[in-house]
């Protein structure tokens, strides 16, 4: 997200990404609303979260997926 790789769609890219990336590690990420990872990420450009902040969030919200 901070790097703007594209002209247009970063945020909805880092969106994405992280879902998929989420997925593949065997994780599930358990939110109330889809809104609220929007959010976080939308954030992360402005520098309104920290990296440890954004690695906290995702960490309260990570369950391994039962197989």
């Amino acid at each position: 997200v901070l790097n703007h790789g594209f002209v247009d769609g970063n945020k909805r890219t880092a969106y994405y990404l992280v879902l998929w990336f989420v997925m593949e590690s065997g994780y599930e990420l358990v939110i109330e609303y889809e809104f609220d990872l929007a959010e976080i990420i939308s954030n992360v450009p402005c520098h309104e979260v920290a990296l440890d902040e954004l690695a906290e969030w995702f960490r309260k919200r990570l369950v391994k997926q039962r197989t």
